[in-house]
């Protein structure tokens, strides 16, 4: 299990800041100022994750 961090791909818009990926309501959501750590996820969410990037344009790194 895992913690990620997503902002959205750079395109002169930004700067974007990292923020926590958290599990509400059994869906990935970003987290919002008020999140100070991500929930950890397993390896079925983390392949989600994965594709919900791929196809949003957001850059993921793992955390812990």
């Amino acid at each position: 299990m895992a913690r990620y961090q997503v902002k959205p791909r750079e395109d002169g818009h930004g700067p974007y800041r990292w923020s926590h990926v958290v599990k509400r309501h059994n869906a990935l959501r970003q987290g919002t100022i008020y999140t100070q750590m991500g929930d950890e996820l397993d390896a079925q969410d983390s392949t989600k994750l994965r594709e919900l990037c791929d196809s949003a344009g957001f850059e993921l790194r793992r955390v812990a």
